[in-house]
């Protein structure tokens, strides 16, 4: 049986370079981390929203949103004190923004491979895509949708960017928000434009990016 022994120095080498191979290097620059972010595989996806090592989140069917600085502490992300929006809602919503305001707190383990991040922190893993760039805009939406016609007879929400326009029907949903009957709105979302989209499809997406405002509308 033939037997190879190595110098201490490229044992230790070699076993460096093992370590380098399985383990995923520092995320250094932080700027590949700007854009929006949404959890794969969840039917209430949280979504993240990075520039300039600023961050938002929002809890996929929460209530308020999250939003302060960042660091990048080697593979670990720090997330500074985060100020939030103040609403009451249902318990269930106000628990999974506890959860997420936990999970944030908790300095979780970052890794980006190509368009994927991925959160871990504990036994709790979550990955996120990056989403397509769009245009925000401020949109009021009223108490109660009206009756409309799209390809089918429907009912719409009643939208519109500036308290002295009419109420205009938005064919459609807006990703991430369920209003609740009764209740006003004023929205900031993302339009997203929708490549070739089908004919009795609309030509634009709009994603909620944040809750600015909600009031009770009395009949």
């Amino acid at each position: 049986m033939i037997s190879l022994r190595l110098p201490l120095g490229a044992a230790v080498l070699l076993a460096l370079a093992g370590c380098a191979a399985t383990t995923p290097a520092p995320l250094a620059d932080a700027s590949r981390l700007n854009g929006e972010w949404l959890q794969q595989d969840s039917a209430a996806p949280i979504r993240l929203d990075i520039k300039e090592r600023q961050l938002s989140a929002r809890a996929g069917e929460g209530c308020n949103g999250m939003f302060g600085g960042f660091t990048l502490d080697g593979d670990r992300l720090q997330v500074g004190p985060l100020a939030s929006t103040m609403m009451m809602c249902a318990p269930e919503a106000m628990r999974r923004d506890q959860a997420l305001g936990k999970l944030l707190a908790a300095k979780p383990a970052l890794s980006l491979q190509g368009e994927v991040l991925t959160l871990q922190a504990g036994q709790e893993t979550l990955r996120f895509a990056r989403q397509p760039e769009g245009v925000r805009k401020l949109i009021y939406v009223a108490a109660e949708r009206k009756p409309c016609v799209g390809v089918a007879p429907m009912q719409c929400l009643q939208v519109r960017e500036d308290k002295s326009q009419p109420w205009l029907n938005h064919y459609g949903e807006i990703e991430g928000f369920k209003p609740e009957p009764g209740v006003a709105y004023r929205l900031r979302i993302k339009e997203i434009a929708v490549a070739n989209p089908p004919a009795d499809a609309p030509s634009k997406r709009w994603v909620l990016d944040m809750v600015v405002e909600q009031e009770a509308v009395s009949k």
